[in-house]
């Protein structure tokens, strides 16, 4: 729908009301060993799809509400755990692909940032962004709890990296602690390589950590108003990747590869989407518009039939 007022000398005016089409998808998370990938929408109703078939599989009302990180789904693709952030919040886990009910946790305070951890045997979460609760996946009874600790996020070989609330430094659990240091106010991704890890920042560059030493090999600086929104390690051929979004420009991201040696990144394929996910197991980048994007050649090698909904759009001019 279009609307045109004649604006006075001075006024600011609406000019224009369009109802424009995208895509209904709000959130996705991706198995890791199996070419499954979970798709949540606005209305607390999850979608499993076989990214491999490209054909939709599942669908179940889920207790879901956009924001806050609140999907995660299994590594081998055998449940999803979703939750709603609020004063009474909640978080549910969900059998696949039916969406089997399996435990329910609710009157939580503030659930956010749900993440498996890459071997499947724990599900973190924050609590009102000042503690990680680690909970059997599942029976959803915690079996650790981080004090004073924003975020957790826990690789295949038992290494982890944790944020501490107080402190400059986040911390590298190996076989000892080692301290990284923070260079803004927010992990945004971490990728767990062969022998280091990348992380991204709110604001901040990539980083390149080697594991043993706490040494930063290379590091990534984005355009000005740019940073790189999630990160993946890919085991076949040793690259890491990242999706950068121009977050002062709004609707503008792009994928991109990082040499692990020298960080030197080459400029993939540009987006036409609001929400990624890397899937291991198709080694594609599945994003929100239901493009699937090879990441060795960065083209588009197919696409999910993902829902659209209208979404309103104004303008103003003085």
């Amino acid at each position: 729908m279009r609307r045109y007022i004649e604006p006075g000398d001075g006024d600011i005016v609406q000019v224009n009301e369009i109802n424009m089409t995208g895509s209904a998808i709000r959130q996705l998370a991706a198995a890791r060993t199996v070419p499954l990938i979970c798709a949540a929408f606005d209305e607390s109703i999850a979608q499993i799809w076989d990214v491999g078939a490209q054909q939709k599989i599942g669908e179940f009302s889920a207790r879901f509400v956009f924001g806050a990180n609140n999907l995660a789904m299994h590594p081998e693709g055998e449940f999803v755990v979703t939750g709603i952030s609020a004063r009474n919040g909640s978080i549910a886990s969900y059998k696949l692909p039916n969406g089997e009910s399996m435990w329910l946790r609710d009157r939580m305070s503030y659930p956010a940032d749900l993440r498996f951890g890459q071997s499947g045997q724990c599900v973190s979460f924050t609590l009102k962004g000042r503690r990680v609760e680690r909970v059997d996946p599942r029976t959803g009874v915690t079996v650790e709890v981080l004090q004073n600790t924003r975020d957790y996020m826990e690789s295949s070989n038992e290494y982890a990296l944790a944020a501490p609330l107080s402190g400059s430094n986040y911390l590298l659990r190996t076989e000892h602690e080692i301290p990284i240091p923070k260079l803004t106010f927010a992990i945004l991704d971490v990728a767990f390589g062969a022998d280091s890890l990348c992380i991204t920042e709110s604001g901040g560059p990539v980083r390149c950590i080697d594991y043993l030493t706490g040494t930063e090999h290379w590091r990534y600086t984005p355009p000005d108003g740019s940073h790189a929104l999630s990160l993946y390690y890919n085991r076949r051929d040793g690259f890491f990747y990242g999706v950068v979004w121009h977050y002062e420009k709004g609707h503008f991201r792009y994928l991109v590869r990082f040499d692990p040696e020298t960080g030197q990144t080459n400029r993939i394929h540009s987006l036409n989407s609001w929400e990624e996910a890397f899937s291991e197991s198709t080694q594609q980048l599945v994003t929100s518009s239901g493009e699937l994007v090879d990441l060795s050649s960065g083209e588009i090698v197919g696409e999910l039939a993902f829902p659209r909904k209208e979404y309103p759009d104004r303008f103003t001019v003085t």
